[in-house]
């Protein structure tokens, strides 16, 4: 008997889970149609999952000489409680969850001033970015000396984009060369389930 309601119990998640990915598969497609930003979705609170900070804690470690640090796609600010009281850190979002946050939509031109930054870090957010070059082209621009960042690329992580919500595909060497054309260097690099990070510095 308990084999059978383990069997229905777990049939009925992964139906759901299907018609989930499914929905957000369409939505993707005409936020993609659109070239929108799903401002709907990161509203939600629930939508920052809480094993994401094992990736940020991972991308931390890159920043222990950094010492004014902005986050885009800040979420729940976890990055800043792993940091020193040296560091300062700004919060940087699609949604204000904070009074500190600055909203910032990556799909539309930074008007944040970074150069008071030494670091900016981007912990599983450039997937929902169109075009990550006008990214890079400010981040060059204002002379930001490190970058931290995390990308699902297209060819490593075997998962449906569009299921996910992503709104980019760039593939490991597609990120190699946006690194090198905006004149970064890849100082470390690591993999947090299959998820590639980069320990960037400008190459002056």
């Amino acid at each position: 008997m308990k084999k059978l309601v383990k069997w229905i119990y777990n049939r009925f998640v992964r139906s759901r889970q299907r018609v989930l990915e499914r929905k957000m598969s369409i939505r993707t497609k005409s936020l993609k149609e659109n070239e929108e930003s799903d401002l709907q979705r990161w509203k939600k609170t629930d939508e920052l999952k809480d094993d994401w900070s094992q990736r940020t804690h991972v991308m931390s470690t890159f920043l222990s000489t950094s010492t004014n640090i902005i986050e885009f796609g800040a979420g729940n600010m976890y990055l800043k409680s792993v940091l020193g009281k040296e560091q300062n850190y700004t919060p940087s979002d699609l949604v204000k969850r904070f009074d500190e946050t600055i909203i910032c939509d990556l799909n539309n031109p930074i008007e944040i001033d970074l150069t008071p930054y030494d670091a900016a870090v981007f912990s599983g957010v450039l997937e929902y970015v169109y075009n990550l070059d006008l990214v890079f082209k400010k981040l060059h621009e204002d002379q930001v000396a490190k970058v931290v960042l995390s990308y699902a690329c297209s060819d490593r992580v075997n998962l449906s984009r569009s299921a996910n919500g992503w709104l980019s595909d760039y593939t490991l060497n597609d990120i190699k060369l946006l690194i090198d054309r905006y004149d970064y260097i890849i100082l470390d690099y690591k993999e947090w389930r299959d998820q590639s990070i980069f320990n960037l510095s400008l190459n002056n």
